[in-house]
């Protein structure tokens, strides 16, 4: 008989056999539950038993014995479905926190208010992250967030800064990082990245990423992440104010190599097309002919994403179709539930 787990305050569920200890049945749902000796010594990996009934080398417990509590998961065997209470726990995919302090290599402008920023991590250590994830800076005792421009699996990592004017913290970010050889980072942040399990890595589906100002940095490290799968069917909508702050022509070369389908858009129209939801919603069911098999990546404030997500809706994508950083950090009320 199989027995359902359930891990709170993740939610993670995984199956579990009478006879396997439950470190081992997570790990085959890939699940990974922080371990040292395995057996029961060092009690790294203890959780607390919510519900249900476990086997251990003390005897048979429910969630109410006296002596059930701290549950050492890797001497512990199911014997009926479980509620688990565990906070070193890793989901599928997910990394590990990592505190890194890195070389700033170079500053250089990019446009009249965006900025390369280049890091080098320590010698012999790789910054691990899926693309399309952020880290936070860690600068006058703030946390800055900055999407990862570059694809993972080198020392190097590649920041995009916009600088305003009237912005005290950009200004504060620019001068810091010109001004001192190492910059102190929390990576990896957030839950945009391609994931394997939810089917989202079928190289043939279209994969199209709408982005406006900067957020093109999180499109160019999944793109690339892509390129080394030679995913056939990309597309990219970079929107701008002014066709002067397309700021990178990365996207061009990348069109003229056919690597990917590459659109333009601003409210000047140079040389470019105009960008309203509208436009942004026919121009994408006029190049694809099927939406429903698209997977979108949308990159900007939570305005521009909830915009092209509504236009988008009416041709009949579903937002389980769309990821994006605001979803999280923005959340809007579900449609027809009371505000």
């Amino acid at each position: 008989m199989t027995h359902q787990i359930l891990i709170q305050p993740k939610g993670l569920r995984f199956e579990a056999q009478p006879h396997e200890d439950l470190i081992s049945a997570a790990a085959r749902a890939g699940i990974r539950i922080r371990k040292s000796c395995a057996n029961g010594n060092c009690e790294i990996c203890k959780a607390k038993l919510v519900a249900g009934v476990v086997n251990t080398p003390e005897g048979r417990f429910d969630a109410n014995h006296p002596d059930v509590n701290p549950l050492l998961p890797c001497v512990s065997r199911a014997q009926s479905d479980l509620i688990l209470e565990l906070d070193k726990v890793l989901a599928p995919g997910e990394i590990p926190l990592q505190h890194i302090a890195f070389q700033v290599q170079a500053v250089t402008p990019l446009s009249e208010h965006v900025y390369q920023i280049d890091l080098l991590a320590p010698a012999g250590k790789l910054a691990d992250y899926h693309a399309g994830q952020y880290l936070e800076l860690l600068i006058d005792g703030g946390e800055f967030p900055f999407t990862i421009a570059s694809a993972p699996g080198k020392r190097e990592l590649e920041l995009h800064l916009g600088v305003d004017p009237d912005n005290a913290s950009s200004l504060q970010i620019l001068k810091h990082l010109q001004n001192n050889p190492t910059v102190r980072a929390r990576l990896p942040k957030g839950d945009v990245w391609l994931k394997p399990e939810l089917n989202q890595l079928n190289l043939h589906d279209p994969l199209v990423f709408i982005v406006a100002g900067t957020g093109f940095a999180q499109a160019k490290a999944m793109i690339e992440e892509q390129f080394k799968h030679q995913h056939s069917a990309l597309s990219l909508y970079w929107v701008n104010r002014e066709a002067h702050s397309l700021y990178s022509d990365l996207p061009k070369e990348w069109a003229e190599k056919g690597l990917i389908s590459y659109h333009p858009m601003t409210s000047d129209c140079v040389d470019c097309e105009f960008f309203s939801k509208q436009t942004v919603q026919d121009k994408i069911t006029n190049e694809l002919n099927d939406i429903s098999s698209i997977q979108v990546v949308a990159c900007g404030g939570p305005k521009f994403v909830y915009s092209v997500l509504d236009g988008l809706e009416e041709k009949g994508l579903k937002q389980s179709q769309m990821q994006s950083d605001v979803f999280a950090y923005a959340p809007r009320p579900e449609k027809n539930s009371p505000e």
